[in-house]
C-alpha cells in the first residue's frame, strides 16, 4: 500500500473534497466519498458535494486525517495522535492511540480481524516512533528506521520513509531524500 503522504500531491490535484488544505486519501465508503485532509476527515455525496466534517468536536484525534482503510462495515482513520473507526453513521469511536501516518491493509478482513491486527501491531511496534509505511513484514518510519518486523533487524536510511516494497531479493525503500535496498542478507546500500 502506498503510504497516505506520498501521494498526497497526487489526491489534492484531483480531490473533491472541499475543505482547504491537504487532501492525504479518499475512499468510498456508506454511499459516500471521504476525504482524509488536513483539516479532518470530509464525508462527500458519491457526487462529491459536501455532506459534513468530522473534527476534533466530533472526535477526530489529532488535527488532520492523514490515511483510511475499510475493513469489514467500518472505515478507519489514522491521525498522528490516534486511530479512529466509523460506521455508516460517521459517528466516531477511538480504537488506538497511536502515532502512525498510514494504516494496514484490510486484505478483506473482517472488522474484528483488523482490529484484532492493530492491536497486536500496536505491541509489537516501539511506541517512540511515528509510522509512515506498515507492510506485512516491515515498517518505516518519520525519523528514517525500517524496521523488520517480528525480528530485532532495524536500518536507518536518510529523511522519512514514504514506501516499502518487498521483492525475491529483499526490500526497496523510498524515503523523502532518496531510494534505498536492503538485500535478503540485510545489507542497505543506497541507489
Amino acid at each position: 500500500m502506498l503510504s497516505a503522504l506520498s501521494i498526497a500531491a497526487a489526491l489534492a490535484l484531483s480531490s473533491p473534497a472541499t475543505q482547504e488544505g491537504a487532501v492525504y486519501e479518499r475512499v468510498p465508503f456508506a454511499g459516500h466519498l471521504v476525504a482524509c485532509t488536513s483539516e479532518g476527515l470530509e464525508v462527500l455525496s458519491s457526487e462529491g458535494q459536501p455532506v459534513r466534517v468530522l473534527g476534533a468536536e466530533e472526535g477526530l484525534p489529532g488535527t488532520s486525517c492523514l490515511a483510511l482503510e475499510v475493513a469489514g462495515e467500518r472505515l478507519f482513520a489514522a491521525t498522528d495522535v490516534g486511530i479512529v473507526s466509523t460506521d455508516d453513521t460517521f459517528t466516531l469511536e477511538p480504537v488506538l492511540d497511536v502515532s502512525w501516518h498510514t494504516l494496514p491493509d484490510a486484505e478483506d478482513a473482517s472488522t474484528a480481524e483488523y482490529v484484532e491486527r492493530l492491536d497486536l501491531l500496536a505491541k509489537v511496534l516501539p511506541a517512540d516512533a511515528t509510522y509512515t509505511v506498515l507492510t506485512s513484514r516491515y515498517a518505516g518510519t518519520l525519523d528514517g528506521r525500517v524496521l523488520e518486523l517480528g525480528t530485532e533487524r532495524a536500518w536507518t536510511v536518510a529523511g522519512p520513509v514514504w514506501r516499502i516494497d518487498e521483492e525475491p531479493r529483499g526490500v526497496q525503500v523510498a524515503t523523502e531524500d532518496g531510494a534505498f535496498f536492503i538485500d535478503s542478507w540485510g545489507r542497505l546500500a543506497s541507489r
